[in-house]
């Protein structure tokens, strides 16, 4: 198990520089710490030595800017901290660097409009929450650029008139859902026409 030694380089009135080390003695983290708290911007590192968080703290709380990175030395995730709740913009990043998601937080949970990406940097789906919840008009799509399917989500449920595809934009199902599961009629389309396929009543 791995332990943490804390020691105390340079005193500035009651604020002190310091530093936290692995067991093996490589370091982990630096930065200044008041009346024992964190405060201010800290440097964490991996047991390599290589960067992995450039964390900011206000009385020991996250506040700020948050930095994250892989063993790499990619960004893995920038974020947006007041008083240890995570607010405001965020992005997050695949390991080759391309950008995996990017939205907003209210009180720490995704609110407003998120947008998800394919490693290659084609759009994946993209979508509104409310509370933490995927709510209102979604679209998926295929990582050709083409539309997997279009529908309504209630509370993180499907809802009302779902549309599907095929990744050459030809469109294959459609039918309604109420608070998650299939309801009536559905269809399936076949050389363009639109035929009966499922009654889920």
């Amino acid at each position: 198990m791995r332990t943490l030694i804390l020691s105390y380089l340079l005193i500035v009135g009651l604020v002190l520089q310091a530093q936290e080390y692995y067991s093996n003695g490589k370091l982990k983290s630096e930065g200044r710490v008041e009346e024992g708290i964190k405060t201010g911007a800290w440097n964490y590192y991996y047991p390599n030595g290589e960067i992995s968080a450039r964390l900011n703290f206000q009385y020991g709380l996250l506040d700020g800017i948050q930095e994250y990175y892989a063993e790499n030395g990619k960004l893995t995730a920038r974020e947006n901290w007041n008083q240890d709740i995570q607010v405001d913009s965020s992005w997050y990043y695949y390991p080759n660097g391309t950008l995996e998601k990017k939205g907003n937080f209210v009180d720490g949970l995704y609110d407003g409009l998120w947008v998800f990406y394919f490693e290659t940097g084609q759009l994946k789906r993209k979508g509104s929450y409310n509370i933490g919840l995927p709510t209102g008009n979604w679209v998926f799509y295929f990582e050709n650029g083409g539309i997997n399917q279009t529908g309504v989500l209630i509370e993180g449920k499907e809802s009302g008139l779902w549309k599907y595809y095929d990744e050459n934009g030809a469109q294959t199902y459609e039918g309604n859902w109420s608070d998650g599961k299939e309801v009536g009629q559905w269809y399936f389309f076949k050389n363009g026409k639109k035929k009966k396929w499922k009654n889920f009543d």
